[in-house]
């Protein structure tokens, strides 16, 4: 993964007519921008889904929202090369329930509106299509229908723009409201910042995952449920997850003893599970119906006795999320570790 990068962006906007998302705020954001990039880039609309459309290998739209790639022996199984990060519950947005039960967060106009999105690799070179989908939005809006609007997507204007390392503390502005340019970003986390992120923690005792969005891990084809969380199924998915990105997305793909590394993991400790289940759902697009999005979210506490063969892997899963339906926000967690 020598040449594995990330370039994560935060997208800060005002709200310009009331939004209302669905708890899981990511499953709405990466909706409505798989929406903007087909009506604005697909040359082939009438064609059903990606799969049958012959300009699928070479179309940036079929990258972004279906990552077609028969000769990786995955076909439609590769990963998407980006991952939304949504609003957190307290940084934004006014929580409430609706009469069937179900949560929602509610902005006002004039009310900030951030989220993150992340891509991997060389998936950079789709940025443009990024900025020029999510202005898109604009228009087209985001989340339910609301009476306020007429029953329209709330809307908002984007106001800045930029790229982030939380490894180096580098922040680099892509886009600002009084200069429309929009400069490549250029602030990537490396493999060399991993690793030496992680030769200046611990080697043993004992790690935080902080899972802040839900997290979907299966384990023997069971859901991992809180009470029930150990080490071997969250690694399993994690490396699954780093070898399929690095591999179709750069050209140093993970190279790691995993069966070693797997039987090691059998032996870490759960010293501590604070976490909970959410249960969520949302609107699949190409299956046309909803699917479940439900999964766990808090802190796991795990005991080893040597982290090291871990801690870089761990570190790379802050910014590729971990599991089911990363793309949408799933499976984002801090890693909290001793010097």
């Amino acid at each position: 993964m020598d040449h594995f990068t990330a370039h994560r962006l935060r997208f800060v906007t005002e709200v310009r007519t009331p939004i209302e998302l669905n708890e899981h705020q990511g499953s709405a954001i990466r909706g409505s921008l798989f929406h903007a990039l087909r009506n604005h880039f697909c040359m082939n609309r009438q064609v059903g889904e990606c799969a049958a459309c012959p300009l699928a290998s070479t179309c940036p739209v079929a990258t972004l929202v279906s990552t077609l790639r028969p000769e990786s022996g995955r076909g439609r199984d590769v990963p998407r090369p980006y991952t939304i990060q949504p609003p957190l519950p307290g940084k934004g947005g006014h929580l409430f329930k609706l009469p069937d039960g179900r949560v929602v967060f509610h902005y006002e106009p004039g009310e900030r509106f951030e989220f993150g999105l992340t891509l991997y690799a060389q998936a950079l070179q789709l940025f443009p299509y990024i900025v020029l989908a999510v202005h898109g939005l604009e228009q087209g809006g985001i989340g339910r229908k609301v009476r306020e609007n007429g029953w329209r997507r709330g809307t908002f204007a984007v106001r800045e723009v930029w790229a982030e390392n939380p490894l180096t503390g580098e922040r680099q502005p892509v886009m600002r409201t009084d200069d429309r340019m929009v400069q490549v970003p250029d602030v990537p986390i490396t493999h060399r910042q991993i690793c030496e992120w992680a030769n200046g923690r611990m080697a043993n005792g004992r790690i935080v995952l902080r899972f802040l969005t839900p997290t979907r891990i299966t384990r023997d084809k069971r859901l991992v449920k809180p009470g029930k969380i150990t080490f071997r199924p969250i690694w399993q998915r994690l490396v699954d997850r780093l070898e399929s990105l690095s591999r179709n997305f750069s050209d140093t793909p993970l190279t790691l003893d995993f069966r070693a590394l797997a039987r090691a993991a059998e032996e870490v400790r759960t010293v501590g599970d604070e976490t909970r289940w959410v249960e969520l759902s949302s609107y699949s697009t190409r299956q046309r119906r909803s699917t479940p999005t439900s999964g766990f979210v808090g802190d796991v506490t795990f005991e080893g006795d040597d982290w090291s063969p871990f801690l870089p892997w761990l570190a790379w899963g802050q910014f590729t999320h971990v599991g089911k339906d990363a793309v949408k926000g799933n499976g984002w967690y801090v890693l909290v570790v001793s010097r």
